[in-house]
């Protein structure tokens, strides 16, 4: 006699070993040099950055920023550095404006 099946009863799911007890993973908190200047989990952009860009690839991160106030960042640019940020200014020589490059320190020295 055939055995006849519920059609609503559905079979078990079978997953992948060793994924029954995977637990997503926690992204890690979002660090630019904003969030480094505000010291908390707010973003504090400087009335200095008045220029911003953001440049991606290969794992790091380049932000660029083009300013008509270095003397007003020069505080806060030493702050990013000993928060681990590598700052580098690059001043024109015929204007007020500078460029600055910031990476983070530890993947400047991975990559």
């Amino acid at each position: 006699m055939p055995q006849h099946q519920n059609p609503v009863h559905q079979k078990p799911i079978h997953q992948m070993p060793g994924t029954a007890d995977a637990r997503p993973a926690i992204a890690a908190p979002l660090r630019t040099p904003y969030h480094s200047l505000s010291g908390a989990d707010d973003m504090l952009v400087p009335a200095w950055a008045q220029r911003r860009s953001v440049y991606r690839s290969s794992g790091r991160t380049l932000y660029l920023v083009e300013t008509d106030r270095l003397t007003d960042a020069r505080s806060d640019l030493k702050r990013l550095d000993r928060a681990g940020w590598n700052v580098s200014v690059s001043e024109s020589p015929s204007s007020a404006r500078a460029r600055i490059a910031l990476t983070r320190k530890d993947l400047a020295r991975a990559a």
